[in-house]
């Protein structure tokens, strides 16, 4: 009835702008210190504007899963909200799933004493790669320094190997398959 009517306009450009901001957006900043939280939620503001951030709550097989501060498709989290608690590959696919792009902070570096913590690490980066999450995020060093020594330092190769090409600009420019 209104293409009858009425002339009408497709005014989608077919690009999210504020996701285009990730291109000038540091990734992957080092050291994880009070400098990196300001870039973090100065960032988190720059993709959610005109949103108003807050926790959100994801329900998971009847687990609730606290993700601190959301809006518009962005989170924000510290590592010890997603690694240190005991959750699983359903969380990380959810929070894939809800988000299309997840800033964390505070990646420590990982050895024999964080082995869980380390697995966690590795199957959230696995979920968000596969959804085609962007990711920025804090470290304590650079990826390829975050585990090199322990249990579980070799497979986590593949981590650092999915961590760099989350940086790249061709990842970047993937559409969010969550």
């Amino acid at each position: 009835l209104f293409e009858e009517r009425l002339k009408v306009f497709e005014l989608d450009a077919g690009v999210d702008y504020r996701l285009d901001r990730l291109k000038t957006m540091e990734v992957f900043l080092t050291p994880a210190d009070a400098e990196a939280d300001r870039k973090l939620e100065a960032d988190f503001r720059s993709l959610s504007t005109g949103f108003t951030p807050s926790p959100v709550t994801l329900q998971v097989h009847g687990r609730k899963i606290e993700i601190p501060m959301a809006a518009e498709g962005v989170a924000m989290a510290s590592f010890g909200d997603l690694c240190e608690k005991p959750l699983g590959a359903a969380d990380y696919l959810a929070i894939a799933e809800c988000f299309h792009t997840v800033l964390l902070r505070g990646i420590p570096r990982l050895g024999p004493e964080k082995r869980n913590e380390a697995k966690r690490f590795v199957t959230l980066i696995d979920a968000l790669y596969e959804a085609k999450v962007n990711l920025i995020c804090s470290a304590e060093a650079p990826a390829e320094a975050l585990y090199i020594e322990g249990d579980g330092a070799f497979e986590f190769q593949r981590t650092v190997s999915r961590l760099m090409e989350m940086r790249s600009a061709d990842y970047m420019a993937l559409p969010h398959a969550g």
